[in-house]
């Protein structure tokens, strides 16, 4: 039984955690996206004669090993879902995979097999289930940390995009009513109803313009010109909308992230969560290339480095340090105003966060608390976490 939960939790750090945990992890990930994308990329090819029908059993033979292997890993998921829980040997396993069943993913990796076992079993043509092996695609999502958040975005901002779909919608229908009335005598066929002059109303507000379709009275020019000019705005919001809410969510999610370094940064550790909140908001990120050379010993400080990734190599008079993740350098020498007290060279492709000094000094200034800290510091210019003196 201990070998079996083992195993179990093994399997689940492979799959589950996957580029976040070891290497096989990552291998794995990298495997399952190639296997996606080749499964699209068959699908487009068996539609061309010259190659589907000289390679048919090649692409027979592909097909059966990624269903083979989506399948399985699907089995994989389910049976290593309740490592989710604190306690995975607790009563109601099944009951927790049967909702772990439900959820988005899970969802998405079901339809990626369920319709071709499924249709074939019913003994119908296998080229329609070409229009379902491209849904595998969606599976991407689970290894798109940007997929994710664009998934995320389209849920969290459903009632806005909701609205403006009524709005579009309601657009559309005002627009084919009123041409219907304008157009419906000179051209019975295109505008003869209003479902008819819906398809030039889609047309147009979408700014489409296909052209088949085409007001001729002067009425109908002129109240098309409007339609369009309306078309220009109204259809560009759900583009407005999601752009926002993907920006928004990356900022987010960028702003959890250095709040957690802020945090956890020896100068800040303790200090009250709302200062650490705006001291992540003034930090910018920026990325240093080996070899860089982020500030010189004699150089106006300007500037407070946090190490979020990567390394940098201190040089001074009293010797060579390197700095990791959670150092952070230029601290004494900004609280001074004075300069840089040593090199500091990227040894190791470093992501940086950085505060300017007019923000530091602002923090000083409002946060008597921050100050007091770094008047309590030990007086060196540079973090004491993860710092390796070179000998």
């Amino acid at each position: 039984m201990e070998q079996t939960k083992n195993l179990r939790r093994h399997i689940f750090e492979i799959i589950e955690i996957g580029a976040g945990g070891h290497l096989i992890g990552r291998s794995f990930d990298i495997f399952m996206i190639l296997l996606i994308l080749l499964n699209v990329c068959a699908v487009a090819l068996e539609t061309v004669p010259a190659i589907a029908e000289p390679y048919t059993l090649e692409f027979l033979y592909f097909e059966i090993f990624s269903l083979s292997v989506f399948i399985f890993e699907y089995l994989l998921r389910l049976w290593t879902a309740v490592e989710y829980r604190s306690h995975p040997a607790a009563a109601g396993a099944n009951h927790f995979r049967l909702r772990f069943a439900l959820s988005p993913l899970m969802v998405i990796d079901f339809i990626a097999i369920a319709p071709t076992i499924l249709l074939s079993f019913l003994g119908l043509d296998l080229r329609f289930l070409r229009v379902f092996r491209f849904l595998r695609l969606f599976k991407l999502m689970r290894y798109s940390p940007a997929l994710s958040s664009l998934a995320s975005v389209f849920y969290e901002e459903r009632r806005a995009l909701i609205a403006t779909l009524i709005i579009m919608l309601g657009l559309v229908l005002f627009a084919s009513s009123i041409m219907y009335y304008l157009e419906r005598e000179l051209q019975p066929e295109a505008f003869g109803s209003i479902p008819a002059a819906m398809w030039w109303a889609f047309a147009t507000l979408t700014t489409i313009g296909y052209g088949d379709v085409v007001p001729m009275t002067t009425w109908g020019k002129i109240f098309g010109a409007m339609v369009m000019v309306l078309g220009v705005g109204v259809y560009a919001l759900p583009i407005g909308i999601i752009a926002s809410g993907f920006a928004n969510e990356i900022h987010r999610r960028d702003f959890v992230i250095r709040w957690g370094l802020v945090a956890n940064v020896p100068l800040f550790q303790g200090l009250d969560a709302n200062l650490i909140n705006t001291i992540a908001k003034r930090l910018r990120s920026q990325v240093a290339d080996t070899g860089k050379l982020i500030a010189y010993e004699g150089e106006n400080a300007d500037k407070l480095f946090l190490i979020v990734s990567g390394a940098v190599r201190m040089r001074n008079s009293s010797g060579e340090y390197h700095l990791h993740k959670g150092a952070f350098f230029g601290a004494k020498s900004l609280l001074e105003r004075t300069t840089y007290s040593a090199n500091y060279v990227v040894t190791e492709k470093a992501q940086l966060l950085v505060l300017d000094a007019n923000d530091f000094h602002h923090l000083l200034d409002h946060y008597p608390a921050l100050k007091t800290r770094l008047s309590e510091a030990d007086g060196a210019d540079f973090g004491q976490t993860d710092i390796e003196e070179l000998t």
